[in-house]
């Protein structure tokens, strides 16, 4: 196996011809790739299921992504049954990931979790841990080979049988060899029937223990039949049960289709790599139960050593476009390249996301940039951590990197692969203003430097004017534009100033990570801060100031080390709930695989209230019709509206966001903090930002808290746009 494809692929996912078949089901509109030679081309056509998943080779990156994470959970629950008092039953919770992974991929994928995390769970809780893994491969395993080969009940009980009957006999074959063992088992066996024969009598039960004793001396001399039988039906039994619990589950798992994920093409493995010029001819994509295309029609050519700007609002197929830039086949139209895609490979196409959080994977910056790549590889780490403003951290722990710097590394690891062709996709949306000139700086000149075709997909249109030329896919399918004639919401009436504490009080507030261990890491520093209700109040400061550990301290998420933060007078943490929380990550926040139950569900409603679900959309202007689209058919900005209605339905005390201005449009953002500011003036909503930036802020927080290094400091009321502390 080729290594060199294993970062990207494995943080985009790795959908398998299984999943694909479930997502295109007979008679819907699937892709064809002809070949995986020079002037490959992509069409459309009305087929029915994908061809059946490779069956040779060793496994793919994707696979082995998968393996290692589901033999992971699965030895941490073997080992928790183990290690933990009465928690035995724990072990049936290892069954689900090797049902995903049995069901999802081919028989040696689940072969190499079990191998994985037998060795895991022997290492650390012994014997007992092992047979916990072992068991959960069998049960789940069986479940998912037969759920994704369409099999029902009836396979499994003669599957169940057959296995059965072979864990017997081999049972039957070691107590045979173990003579001194089998012994053993037998006497702890025989004093046990006459302890219970004992306690018989003493109640005046003594046949009954007699007869006791004296079936299980006649057993013992047909003890191979016995063990036979026993591990048989047992094992029947269980695996109808696992089979019960668990096909209901993957029939659940079915229905949700990987929207995001990419693989590689039949033939790309062997085929040259390839992936620019490429041409797009009348290209269009539309996710798998959607009844809109994510991607109108778009026509364009990308050259070599080519930098172009991909613009647009939320929702304008922005992302969708990256996909299929990627390697993902489009629903029609045709895409035409010299060779195959080659994500993740040298020479190939490299994709740095949005949160580099995703990307990084090594524990040390240098191993982090040669991480996956085939070996042999002379990479000149030094010159290309220089480039990207890193020179002198190779030896620095990736942990300790601020949000900047850690997209900078994963801009370091994709240039390693001297890609043919670099896709950035909102690089600077989650780094400070400082970070975010630093990162333009070096894509800017990527083209200059290197032999790549640069692909930057941005919102902002300052960011774009580097670029050779700009496609701007403002013809969105969506409705993404602010609705600001929507009523705002009616929130629960709270305190008058002056009559009643303040809403929130934070008291000498202090938080350290590790603490008591060597690693302990200072978060925050005596923090003294009162909001009244009806407040607006900016908490600004870099990446690794201590903004968002503050944040979930006020949302009573996490319990300060020091002093104490106060709702009402009573700490945060007891009023879990009472102070909403719009999280940095919006997809982390989104429980549901629908919008309006997602609503639906964080308001208390039922999701067939459908005149609330709209008005909650309404509110943070969204267009009622998304109701109905799923969780990940939208944008990233349209996450963070979903949680915000959701949020606001709830009639919080305080409303708290983390970067709510990250990834959404101009026109987003000025409609988003117009509706916010009505709902501080006209309401008495206290509102809570944190933010790295401060630019169209003043109308929202007239108070500025600046935080630095974990301390607050004065802010000069010019840069804050209003009244400092």
């Amino acid at each position: 196996m080729n290594p060199s494809g294993y970062r990207f692929i494995a943080l985009l996912g790795g959908t398998s011809r299984a999943g694909l078949r479930a997502q295109n089901p007979p008679g819907a509109v699937c892709c064809k790739s002809y070949g995986a030679r020079p002037g490959r081309i992509v069409e459309v056509t009305a087929s029915g299921p994908l061809p059946a998943h490779r069956r040779g080779g060793p496994l793919r990156p994707g696979e082995l992504a998968q393996a290692a994470v589901m033999a992971a959970l699965c030895a941490v629950t073997a080992i928790i049954s183990v290690v933990v008092p009465f928690a035995a039953g724990l072990a049936l919770l290892g069954t689900v990931p090797m049902a995903l992974l049995a069901y999802r991929y081919r028989l040696r994928a689940l072969t190499a979790a079990t191998i994985a995390a037998g060795m895991i769970a022997f290492l650390i809780a012994g014997l007992g841990g092992f047979m916990g893994v072992v068991h959960s491969a069998y049960i789940g395993g069986l479940t998912g080979v037969i759920k994704r080969k369409g099999r029902g009940t009836p396979t499994v009980v003669v599957a169940a049988v057959f296995a059965g009957l072979a864990f017997g006999a081999l049972m039957v074959g070691m107590l045979a060899a173990l003579t001194r063992l089998r012994h053993l088992i037998f006497k702890v066996m025989t004093a046990n029937m006459d302890g219970l024969a004992s306690f018989l009598a003493r109640i005046h039960l003594e046949s009954v223990g007699e007869d006791l004793k004296r079936y299980l001396a006649d057993g013992l001399h047909y003890w191979p039949f016995i063990v036979l039988g026993h591990f048989t039906i047992g094992i029947t039994v269980v695996s109808i049960f696992g089979w019960w619990a668990l096909s209901r589950l993957l029939e659940r798992m079915r229905g949700i289709p990987d929207v995001h994920k990419l693989d590689a093409a039949p033939g790309d493995d062997d085929a040259p790599i390839g992936p620019v010029p490429v041409r797009l001819d009348n290209v269009r994509f539309r996710y798998p139960g959607s009844s809109q295309d994510a991607l109108r029609e778009v026509s364009l050519d990308l050259h070599v050593g080519e930098h172009v700007a991909i613009t647009g609002p939320n929702g304008s197929g922005k992302t969708t476009l990256m996909l299929l830039l990627a390697g993902r086949e489009p629903t029609s139209g045709i895409v035409e390249r010299p060779g195959a895609v080659g994500l993740g490979k040298l020479g190939g196409t490299a994709v740095v996301l949005q949160h580099p959080e995703s990307q990084v994977l090594g524990t040390r910056v240098a191993d982090d940039v040669v991480w996956g790549l085939p070996p042999g590889t002379k990479i000149d780490v030094g010159q290309l951590l220089s480039e990207v403003g890193l020179a002198g951290l190779a030896e620095r722990d990736t942990g300790s990197l601020s949000g900047g710097e850690l997209q900078r590394l994963a801009l370091a690891a994709a240039l390693a692969r001297e890609p043919a062709m670099l896709i950035a996709d909102e690089v600077t949306t989650m780094v400070d203003r400082q970070g975010r000139e630093a990162l333009l700086g070096v894509i800017s000149g990527l083209t200059k430097r290197h032999r790549t075709a640069l692909v930057h997909i941005t919102h902002y249109n300052t960011e774009a004017e580097s670029a050779d030329r700009t496609i701007d896919l403002s013809d969105s399918p969506d409705n993404t534009t602010m609705v600001e004639t929507t009523d705002v919401p009616v929130l629960s009436a709270g305190a008058e100033h002056g009559e009643q504490p303040p809403v929130l009080e934070l008291v000498g507030v202090g938080h350290e990570y590790g603490r008591g261990t060597p690693w302990a890491k200072t978060a925050l520093r005596d923090i003294n801060v009162v909001i009244e209700q009806g407040d607006g109040v900016l908490i600004h400061g870099g990446n690794g100031s201590g903004k968002s550990t503050l944040a979930w301290i006020m949302a009573g998420l996490t319990i300060p080390t020091s002093g104490a933060c106060l709702l009402d007078g009573r700490p945060t943490h007891e009023q879990v709930g009472a102070v909403a929380l719009s999280f940095q990550a919006a997809r982390l926040q989104l429980m549901r695989s629908r919008v309006d139950w997602e609503v639906a569900s964080a308001a208390g409603f039922s999701p067939r209230d459908e005149d609330r679900v709209s008005a909650a959309l309404g509110a943070v202007g969204l267009d009622p019709a998304l109701a109905k689209r799923g969780i990940d058919q939208l944008s990233g900005g349209q996450m963070r509206r979903v949680v915000l209605a959701g949020l606001l339905a709830c009639s919080p005390r305080a409303l708290i966001l983390d970067e709510p201005l990250a990834g959404l449009d101009a026109a987003s953002q000025r409609g988003l903090m117009r509706m916010l500011e009505d709902l501080r003036r006209e309401r008495g909503l206290t509102v809570v930002v944190i933010s790295h930036d401060f630019t169209g802020m003043e109308g929202l927080c007239p108070r500025t808290l600046a935080l630095r290094d974990g301390a607050l400091e004065p802010v000069p009321t010019t840069a804050a746009g209003g009244r400092g502390v």
